[in-house]
Order: structure tokens, then C-alpha cells, then sequence
């Protein structure tokens, strides 16, 4: 029993976990010369920035998960070197650690400065979304153009997310309703002139009265509480079912669980592993007795419940 409630946690936490966008953030490259001009350290500081941008233009709350550092390392091959890829290597990292997109800057040189390129891919497409580049004296400037360009950088990601998912952006709806306003002619503001027409005073007489043989039946207004009175009627059925399946399914649980502890009391056993075994197994078919019947008589007030209501 205690491996089907890990079982069950799992699956949920999988299920709950597959909706989320899972974007990583490799470590800063150098290239040439830019290695001894940046080292290390500052490369990776570099990194972190740029993953702390991401964080906040891709937060949680909206189903963004950011991978860390140590995330990355262990999903990693042993013989992996992130500084060596680019292009449709870094595509392939991102697919070998489960990231849905993969990004990476590299540190490089223009004759006096120094350069920093930043690319985005969508792992699944193989495709470039985002990319920007700039350039300083010195790392202090480099890291002034991460912070100034990494924001719209990593919005690409909401907004190729929002396309899949069909939504639109807001301020485009809010653009177009007001073209459609400014396009669309006014109404005419003077109330259009309806022709009245007297009822004869037969017919009013024949309406407000009832007579026999009038071309209106009696039973017109007692028509509506009659579909009113069918419709409540429709709308128990549906906690009715409910219940009905919570009763079986209860009852079937009950039934196996019993079944199962039975089996299991009544065993034969020869040795200390055995018999601790069958404990288990007696132990567990109780437990899920007891969840059935539970189940079977929740199922079985929602019944009556439909019925009294």
C-alpha cells in the first residue's frame, strides 16, 4: 500500500510538473583572448545575472521553471564541454537536459573591446527565437548590456508560449477594438418611428377573460413552471451519478481490499521475512478496506442527499 501512495504522489507531481516551461541557462563561453581579458569567475557571475533576468521576466507564478546551475551539471554527460558548442550543439544540450528552451553568452573581442552575444533556441524546433549583442571596455559594460537587453530577450519565450497556447496579447485586442471604433459609423442617435396598431376590444376581451372558444389556451402560463420544475429535476441527476460511481467504487475497493487481507491472515509462513510480508500485505488490504467503505458510504449520503434535494 505504501508503494502505491508513493506511486500515486509521483504520478501527481509529474502531472502537475509536465505543464511547466523549462528554460536553462548555460554558463558565459569566451572565445580567444576574451578568456585571460574575462575570466572565470566573472564569466560565471555573468551567468548568474543573466539567469536572475530570466527569473524575473519568467517568474514561477506563470509556470516558468528556470533551471539552476546544479540542475544543469547533473543532467550533463560526464564529457560534455558547454564552451565548445554553439548553434545546433546548444539545441542538443537543451534536449539532453529536458529544457524546453536553452540560452548561452559568449564573451569575445572587436579589435580594442570587448563583445558579449547572447542566443536563445527552442529546443523542440531547433529554432533561434532571440538573440542580442553588444560591446564595453570592460566586464562592468558588459554586464550594464545584459541588464538592458536581457528583459525583451527573454519575453520572446512568453510570447512564442502565448502563440502556442492561442492567447492573444492584450494590447493588440485593445488596439483593434479601437481602429474597428474609430472606423465603424456612429448610430443614428433619433429613435426609429414604430406604427401603432389598436388591438380590437374582441380580442383584448378574449385574452383578459378566457372564455370558451377564445384562440389563446388556459394552460399557456402554466407552461413555464412545468419546464422550470423539469430542468431541477435534470440537474439532481448529475450528483446522483457522482455518487452512484463513489458507491460502487468504494464497495469494489472494499471488497478487494478484504479479499486481499484475508488471503494474506490466512497464509502460511517459515520464516521472519515471511511472515513480516504477510503483516504488510494484511496491514495494506485493511487500510484499503477501510478507504472503500469510507468511499462506499460518502457515496451513499450523496444518494440520499439527491433524492431528499
Amino acid at each position: 500500500m505504501k508503494q502505491l501512495f508513493t506511486f500515486l504522489s509521483i504520478l501527481l507531481m509529474l502531472a502537475t510538473s509536465s505543464f511547466a516551461t523549462y528554460v536553462a541557462v548555460l554558463e558565459t563561453a569566451a572565445d580567444g583572448s576574451a578568456k585571460d581579458s574575462v575570466p572565470f569567475l566573472d564569466r560565471q557571475y555573468l551567468t548568474n545575472v543573466l539567469r536572475e533576468q530570466a527569473v524575473k521576466e519568467l517568474p514561477a507564478v506563470q509556470n516558468y521553471t528556470i533551471m539552476t546551475r546544479e540542475n544543469i551539471q547533473q543532467m550533463l554527460p560526464p564529457s560534455k564541454s558547454i564552451e565548445d558548442c554553439e548553434g545546433s550543439c546548444l539545441v542538443e544540450t537543451g534536449k539532453n537536459i529536458a529544457a524546453d528552451y536553452v540560452c548561452q553568452a559568449r564573451v569575445g573581442r572587436f579589435g580594442n573591446s570587448l563583445t558579449l552575444s547572447a542566443e536563445l533556441y527552442e529546443t523542440a524546433g531547433n529554432k533561434l527565437i532571440a538573440s542580442f549583442n553588444g560591446r564595453g571596455s570592460d566586464v562592468n559594460e558588459l554586464l550594464a548590456v545584459i541588464e538592458a537587453k536581457s528583459p525583451e530577450f527573454f519575453h520572446s519565450v512568453k510570447e512564442l508560449e502565448m502563440f502556442k497556447r492561442g492567447k492573444v496579447d492584450n494590447s493588440v485586442v485593445k488596439e483593434t477594438a479601437t481602429v474597428d471604433s474609430a472606423v465603424a459609423p456612429l448610430p443614428d442617435p433619433t429613435p426609429a418611428k414604430v406604427p401603432v396598431v389598436e388591438t380590437p376590444l374582441v380580442a383584448k376581451e378574449a385574452v383578459s377573460e378566457n372564455k370558451v372558444g377564445a384562440s389563446i389556451p388556459a394552460n399557456v402560463g402554466a407552461q413555464a413552471p412545468v419546464k422550470e420544475q423539469s430542468a431541477k429535476k435534470g440537474i439532481h441527476w448529475v450528483p446522483l451519478s457522482i455518487s452512484a460511481v463513489a458507491t460502487v467504487t468504494g464497495v469494489v475497493l472494499a471488497v478487494v481490499g478484504n479479499s486481499k487481507a484475508k488471503n494474506a491472515s490466512e497464509k502460511k509462513y517459515s520464516t521472519e521475512t515471511e511472515y513480516k510480508k504477510n503483516h504488510d500485505d494484511a496491514k495494506s488490504g485493511q487500510t484499503l478496506r477501510g478507504v472503500g467503505i469510507g468511499i462506499a458510504i460518502a457515496g451513499a449520503v450523496g444518494i440520499g442527499l439527491s433524492f431528499a434535494f
